[in-house]
Parts: structure tokens; C-alpha cells; sequence
């Protein structure tokens, strides 16, 4: 058709992948518009946790304000039960810490969330956007391309056909989107096994809002007569954590999601072999296998009938038959039109993963087609991808496997191997090391380091591929002394550049020759980089003080120094979560085995981490060489 609408990425799907991504593009000034099919956001949230590294892609977008006021609250713990009962309140045989802030991001292993709130923020974002464009009700109906442009069509709430040119097409419209199952598998682009087993399961999704009973509404309710208060029955009903309950004859996954005055519920259990999902999500089933959970033995109480919290406050969301499995595309960009989230790959529902993993794919992204687009000479634009998604494969398959054993455990139906599951992990943990390594989950492995292969953009000699920590830090001018995220000062919106360099001084006696170092350098400003934008931090020790409200004149305003987990505890950031546990301070030093200049990348990996001003000087000019 003629009169194609031009722009520079063309998003198709507004879901947290999708807006994540458009957020990204347009804080890095990339025109981007985004179609969805949908008039408005789902009400039914899917997705319920996030890991810290999703947290940490939402603060990088201005959102942490809103992570633990009106988006979500912090997962306590994940317990793994096990056993054939329905107790929510059997002692685990393995927990994982999810409040600590032992990670690499300063910020709590996992929160729930409450999906609809989440992608409002998401939206907020390229609404407040001068680059970002969002229609909805829109239905792609085309796609094709040339060596330089995609072309697509799409209808809307007129059903007028419409066009759009973009130099990138972006598929982030789910696993049974239009990109991928109109357009690319056709090609020959296929969503494999992940996994050397098929792992492919249907289970039922319950999502319920629970009110809560009183003795005005509900007088006859027998623990009124005992001192309970409504509060403390709902605590009772549905606790706290998130269980994992790895019962032989029926797996199952619950816990409360959202704000806690959302009193919002979650519980998900296995499709047996011979039932039939739509049948096992209706009410009359739903009351046999869901029922026991929240009906307590009389006993416990010292009653003679047992306790089953009322039905009628309990307000039915969601309850349908859902399939799951572990797959990825064996290539995720083809010519000019990429997929990522789930149009790209599918994750089971055992480890928070599935929408993190989709911000990953976004950050990664972004940066890549900002380059891309914003070129003034051709680039190289499949292999640029290809090392996108290649990277990303090598995350995902860590994150997959971390999600895997959290399934496997869930799901052994051997009762005999469950007792043996059982009796290990809970016998291992009389070892204090064993036990805290135990608790951090995922975490345990430390961050993700890629594997250097031909292409991928980053130098592995000097020590490129590692996800750089985040810290809490204090700018050292600032006589307020408010604390921020390091990220927050390095990727500060005050910043042209894309990659930024991170000075980090052992101490500030070296705080003079670093500068004259850096000031000595070849200043001509590269496309990508600048020296004149490099951060530098100071262990805490070692930082000045103000002296009569006045700052020493050694410090500059790119100098900070690291901050307490007690300074972050007092200051705002630290509000709606648990007061860090766990936290290092000098994480940033440690990881980088104490190189002084660090190259990062906007997607907060290390492109490289040098000695010496000469090897910046060398790693520079390499990135520059690598993306013209």
C-alpha cells in the first residue's frame, strides 16, 4: 500500500516485555510506536513475581517510586513443602530468602506483584515519552520487508487499513502472536524444546480476592469466640510466604500477590493424566481440591468441627486450565523483524521468570537497535542481533534451569523420592554454609557471566561478559547525604552517552592522579562514550566530610561514595521493603577484582573492566571499532 507511516522501531504488543521496551527506546531517543490488539489493560493479572533483576529494569525506567506503593510487596520467603496434607503451615523442608538483599542489584530477591498495576506503570512511562507512541486496539493484518525497511499493516477501532515502515520490527505479542506464527515460521523460525526432556504440563489458575469475614457479617464463625480478630484469620488462611507444595498426589503453587490490602491469592495445581482442564477448573472441583487448603482441622483450636474460611469472601478472579513448558526459537531476529519475551521463548511457572526474563530480552535490546538506528553509516545489523540473542540464550538457559529443579521438586510424584528429596535438603542445612547457600536459591550462583563466542560485544580479556553489581551510594557533594542506587548516578538522564565509564578508587587519596589521568586523555568524544561522563566511587571510609556546610575542594560532582545498609534503611528508597540483609558495600570493588576503570554497558553488563588508562584507552577504541 502507499503512504507508509515511518518510524524507527515498530513494537507489535503493549505487554511488560513490549512496554518495557519501548520505555527503554525512548529514553535513548529512538521513535518508536507500539500496537496492541487489546482497548485497554487486562484486569486478570498472569504473571505474579519478579526477581531483583526485574526490579532493577524498572527502577532503570523511573519506577521504583511505585515498585512497593502501588505495584506489588516483597515475597518473605518461598517454602518447599512437602508431604501429602493440605497444612499451608508445615514446617518446609527448604526455604529460599527472598527479603535478603544478598544479590547483585541492592535489591530484594523477589516481589509479587500485581500485573495490570505493573503495566500501568509501564505505559505511564511511554505516555511521559516524546519518542514513544502507544495505540491500542490495533490488529496486525501484514508483514513483509526489503534490505532496509519492514513494512506492516494493522487495522483499528475504525477497521481502516493502515501502514507503517519501520527500520525494525519488533514481535513481542506472545507465544501466539502474529510476528512468529504468521510471519517468521513460515521461514522457518520454530519455538524447540529447551529442555533435553519435553517438559509440557496443564495446570488450573486460581485467582481469588479474599474479604475478610467480621463478627458483624459473619457472627457464627467459631474463632471469633477465641480473641482472633479478622486480621489475624486471614493470616491464618493464607500465610505470608509462597509455598511450593510438593504433595505426591496433587503439586500445587500459592501465595498472596499485589499490595497486601489487595488481599489478592494465587494458587495453581497439576491436570492428573485422564482429567480434563476445563472440567477441574470449575466451581464443584475447585471446592474438592482447593477447599482443604483453607479448612482447618478443629483441633488446632481445640474445637470439635473443623474451620473452612468462608466461602463468600472469597471473590473468584480467574479460574481456567492454563498449559506451560519450557521452549525457546531456535533464532530470535531474522532480516529486520526480531521476537522477544514470550514470542521468543516460554518458561514453567516455577521461578518468577517468565517476565523478567522478558525485561531482559528488552535492555538487551534496546541499546542494540539504539545503535542501529541512530548510525550514520551501515551497520551490520544481523550479526548485531545475533549477538543479542545469543547472549541471551546463555541467561535464559540458567535462568530455565534454576526454574526446572524448582519444577522438579514440585512435581515428583514418587512419594518414596520425595521422602529422600526431603530428608537431604533438610538434613544438609544442619550445616550452617550449606544452609545459607540453601536459602539464597538462584542467587547462589552469583551473577550471570556470558561466555565469550566471536561477535559478542564485550572483551573477555579484560574481564568483559559480568553483570555489573548495583550498590547504595552517597554523592559526596551532596551535604543533604540522600542515598540513591549506583545505577541511578551512572546512567543519570543528564548523560548523552550510551556506555558510560565507572571510576572505582580503592580510595580518594588517588582521587588527583585519576583525574589528571583522565584529564590527559585523547577528549574527542566517540559516539558511544565520553570521559567527561565517567562516575567515580570511594568506599565510604575514606569519603570527606562537610566542614561548615562546605564540601572539601577535592570533590567533584561526579564523585560518590558507597552507603550503609543503615543509611539506606533511613532513607526513602528503603520504604514498602525489608531493611537490607545481607548487603555488601564493597560488592562493586570485589567483583571487579579491583580494576580502577570499568566500560558499562547500558544493558548494566561490562564491555570491559582495565588497570590502567591505557587499557580504557584500548577498550574504547575497540567499542568504537566494534559498532562502526
Amino acid at each position: 500500500m502507499e503512504n507508509y507511516e515511518q518510524t524507527d522501531v515498530l513494537i507489535c504488543g503493549c505487554g511488560p516485555t513490549g512496554a518495557m521496551l519501548s520505555g527503554y527506546l525512548g529514553k535513548m531517543g529512538i521513535r518508536n510506536i507500539v500496537l496492541e490488539k487489546e482497548a485497554f489493560i487486562t484486569t486478570d493479572p498472569r504473571g505474579i513475581a519478579l526477581d531483583d533483576d526485574g526490579i532493577r529494569a524498572l527502577q532503570g525506567l523511573g519506577l521504583y517510586e511505585h515498585v512497593f506503593s502501588d505495584i506489588g510487596s516483597p515475597i518473605p520467603q518461598i517454602r518447599f513443602v512437602g508431604g501429602v496434607h493440605h497444612d499451608l503451615h508445615r514446617k518446609p523442608f527448604l526455604s529460599f530468602d527472598t527479603a535478603s538483599s544478598e544479590g547483585n542489584t541492592g535489591h530484594i530477591g523477589a516481589m509479587r506483584h500485581n500485573q495490570p498495576a505493573l503495566e500501568r506503570h509501564l505505559r505511564s512511562v511511554i505516555d511521559s515519552s516524546k519518542f514513544s507512541e502507544l495505540r491500542s486496539n490495533c490488529t496486525l493484518t501484514s508483514i513483509h520487508e526489503d534490505d532496509n525497511w519492514v513494512y506492516a499493516t494493522y487495522s483499528d477501532s475504525t477497521t481502516n487499513r493502515k501502514g507503517i515502515q519501520a527500520k525494525f520490527l519488533i514481535g513481542a505479542d506472545g507465544k501466539t502472536g502474529y510476528t512468529r506464527k504468521n510471519y517468521l515460521e513460515p521461514k522457518g523460525i520454530k519455538l524447540e524444546w529447551a529442555e533435553k526432556t519435553k517438559y509440557n504440563e496443564t495446570w488450573v489458575a486460581l485467582n481469588w480476592k479474599i474479604h475478610l469475614p467480621t463478627p458483624a457479617t459473619h457472627p457464627q464463625f467459631p474463632l471469633w469466640k477465641l480473641g482472633f480478630s479478622p486480621e489475624m484469620v486471614y493470616d491464618l488462611f493464607f500465610p505470608d510466604d509462597f509455598q511450593f507444595l510438593c504433595n505426591a498426589r496433587r503439586p500445587a503453587v500459592c501465595g498472596r500477590f499485589g499490595l497486601p490490602n489487595d488481599r489478592l491469592w494465587r494458587f495453581e495445581f497439576v491436570i492428573a493424566p485422564g482429567e480434563d482442564g476445563t472440567e477441574m477448573a470449575q466451581r464443584h472441583k475447585i471446592k474438592e481440591v482447593v477447599v482443604p487448603y483453607i479448612t482447618h482441622p478443629g483441633s488446632r483450636y481445640g474445637l470439635t468441627e473443623d474451620v473452612e474460611y468462608p466461602e463468600d469472601c472469597i471473590e473468584v478472579l480467574r479460574s481456567r486450565p492454563f498449559g506451560f513448558a519450557a521452549r525457546s526459537c531456535n533464532k530470535w531476529a531474522l532480516g529486520r523483524t526480531i521476537l522477544c519475551g514470550d514470542a521468543a521463548h516460554v518458561f514453567p511457572p516455577f521461578g518468577g521468570q517468565g517476565i523478567a526474563s522478558g525485561f531482559r530480552d528488552a535492555i538487551g535490546l534496546a541499546w542494540r537497535l539504539a545503535i542501529l538506528c541512530s548510525s550514520k553509516r551501515p551497520l551490520d545489523h544481523e550479526a548485531t542481533l545475533a549477538a543479542w540473542y545469543k547472549e541471551r540464550k546463555q541467561q535464559l538457559d540458567k535462568s530455565l534451569a534454576a526454574t526446572v529443579r524448582n519444577g522438579e521438586m514440585v512435581n515428583t510424584k514418587n512419594s518414596l523420592e520425595g521422602f529422600l528429596r526431603d530428608w537431604t535438603l533438610w538434613s544438609v542445612q544442619f550445616i550452617p554454609q550449606w544452609k545459607h547457600w540453601l536459602e539464597q536459591g538462584p542467587r547462589a550462583e552469583g551473577p550471570i557471566e556470558y561466555s565469550h563466542t566471536p561477535g559478542l560485544p564485550f572483551i573477555p580479556k579484560l574481564n568483559g561478559g559480568v553483570a555489573f553489581p548495583q550498590i547504595y551510594c552517597v554523592a559526596v557533594s551532596d551535604k543533604d547525604e540522600i542515598v540513591r542506587f549506583t545505577d541511578d548516578a551512572i546512567f543519570d538522564s543528564s548523560k548523552t552517552k550510551q556506555f558510560q565509564i565507572v571510576v572505582l578508587l580503592p580510595s580518594l587519596q588517588l582521587l588527583h592522579s585519576t583525574l589528571a589521568e583522565l584529564g590527559g586523555m585523547d577528549q574527542d568524544n566517540t559516539s558511544l562514550l565520553s570521559y567527561d561522563e565517567a562516575t567515580i566511587f570511594a568506599p565510604r571510609v575514606s569519603a570527606p566530610k562537610f566542614i561548615d556546610g562546605q564540601a572539601p575542594e577535592t570533590v567533584t560532582n561526579r564523585l560518590y561514595r558507597s552507603a550503609s545498609a543503615e543509611e539506606f534503611g533511613q532513607c526513602k528508597l528503603c520504604q514498602g521493603r525489608p531493611t537490607p540483609r545481607g548487603y555488601d558495600e564493597e560488592l562493586m570493588w570485589r567483583s571487579m577484582s579491583s580494576k580502577r576503570y570499568i566500560i558499562l554497558r547500558p544493558d548494566r553488563f561490562v564491555f570491559a573492566a582495565c588497570n590502567t588508562t591505557a587499557e580504557l584507552d584500548m577498550a574504547a577504541k575497540e567499542l568504537e571499532k566494534m559498532f562502526s
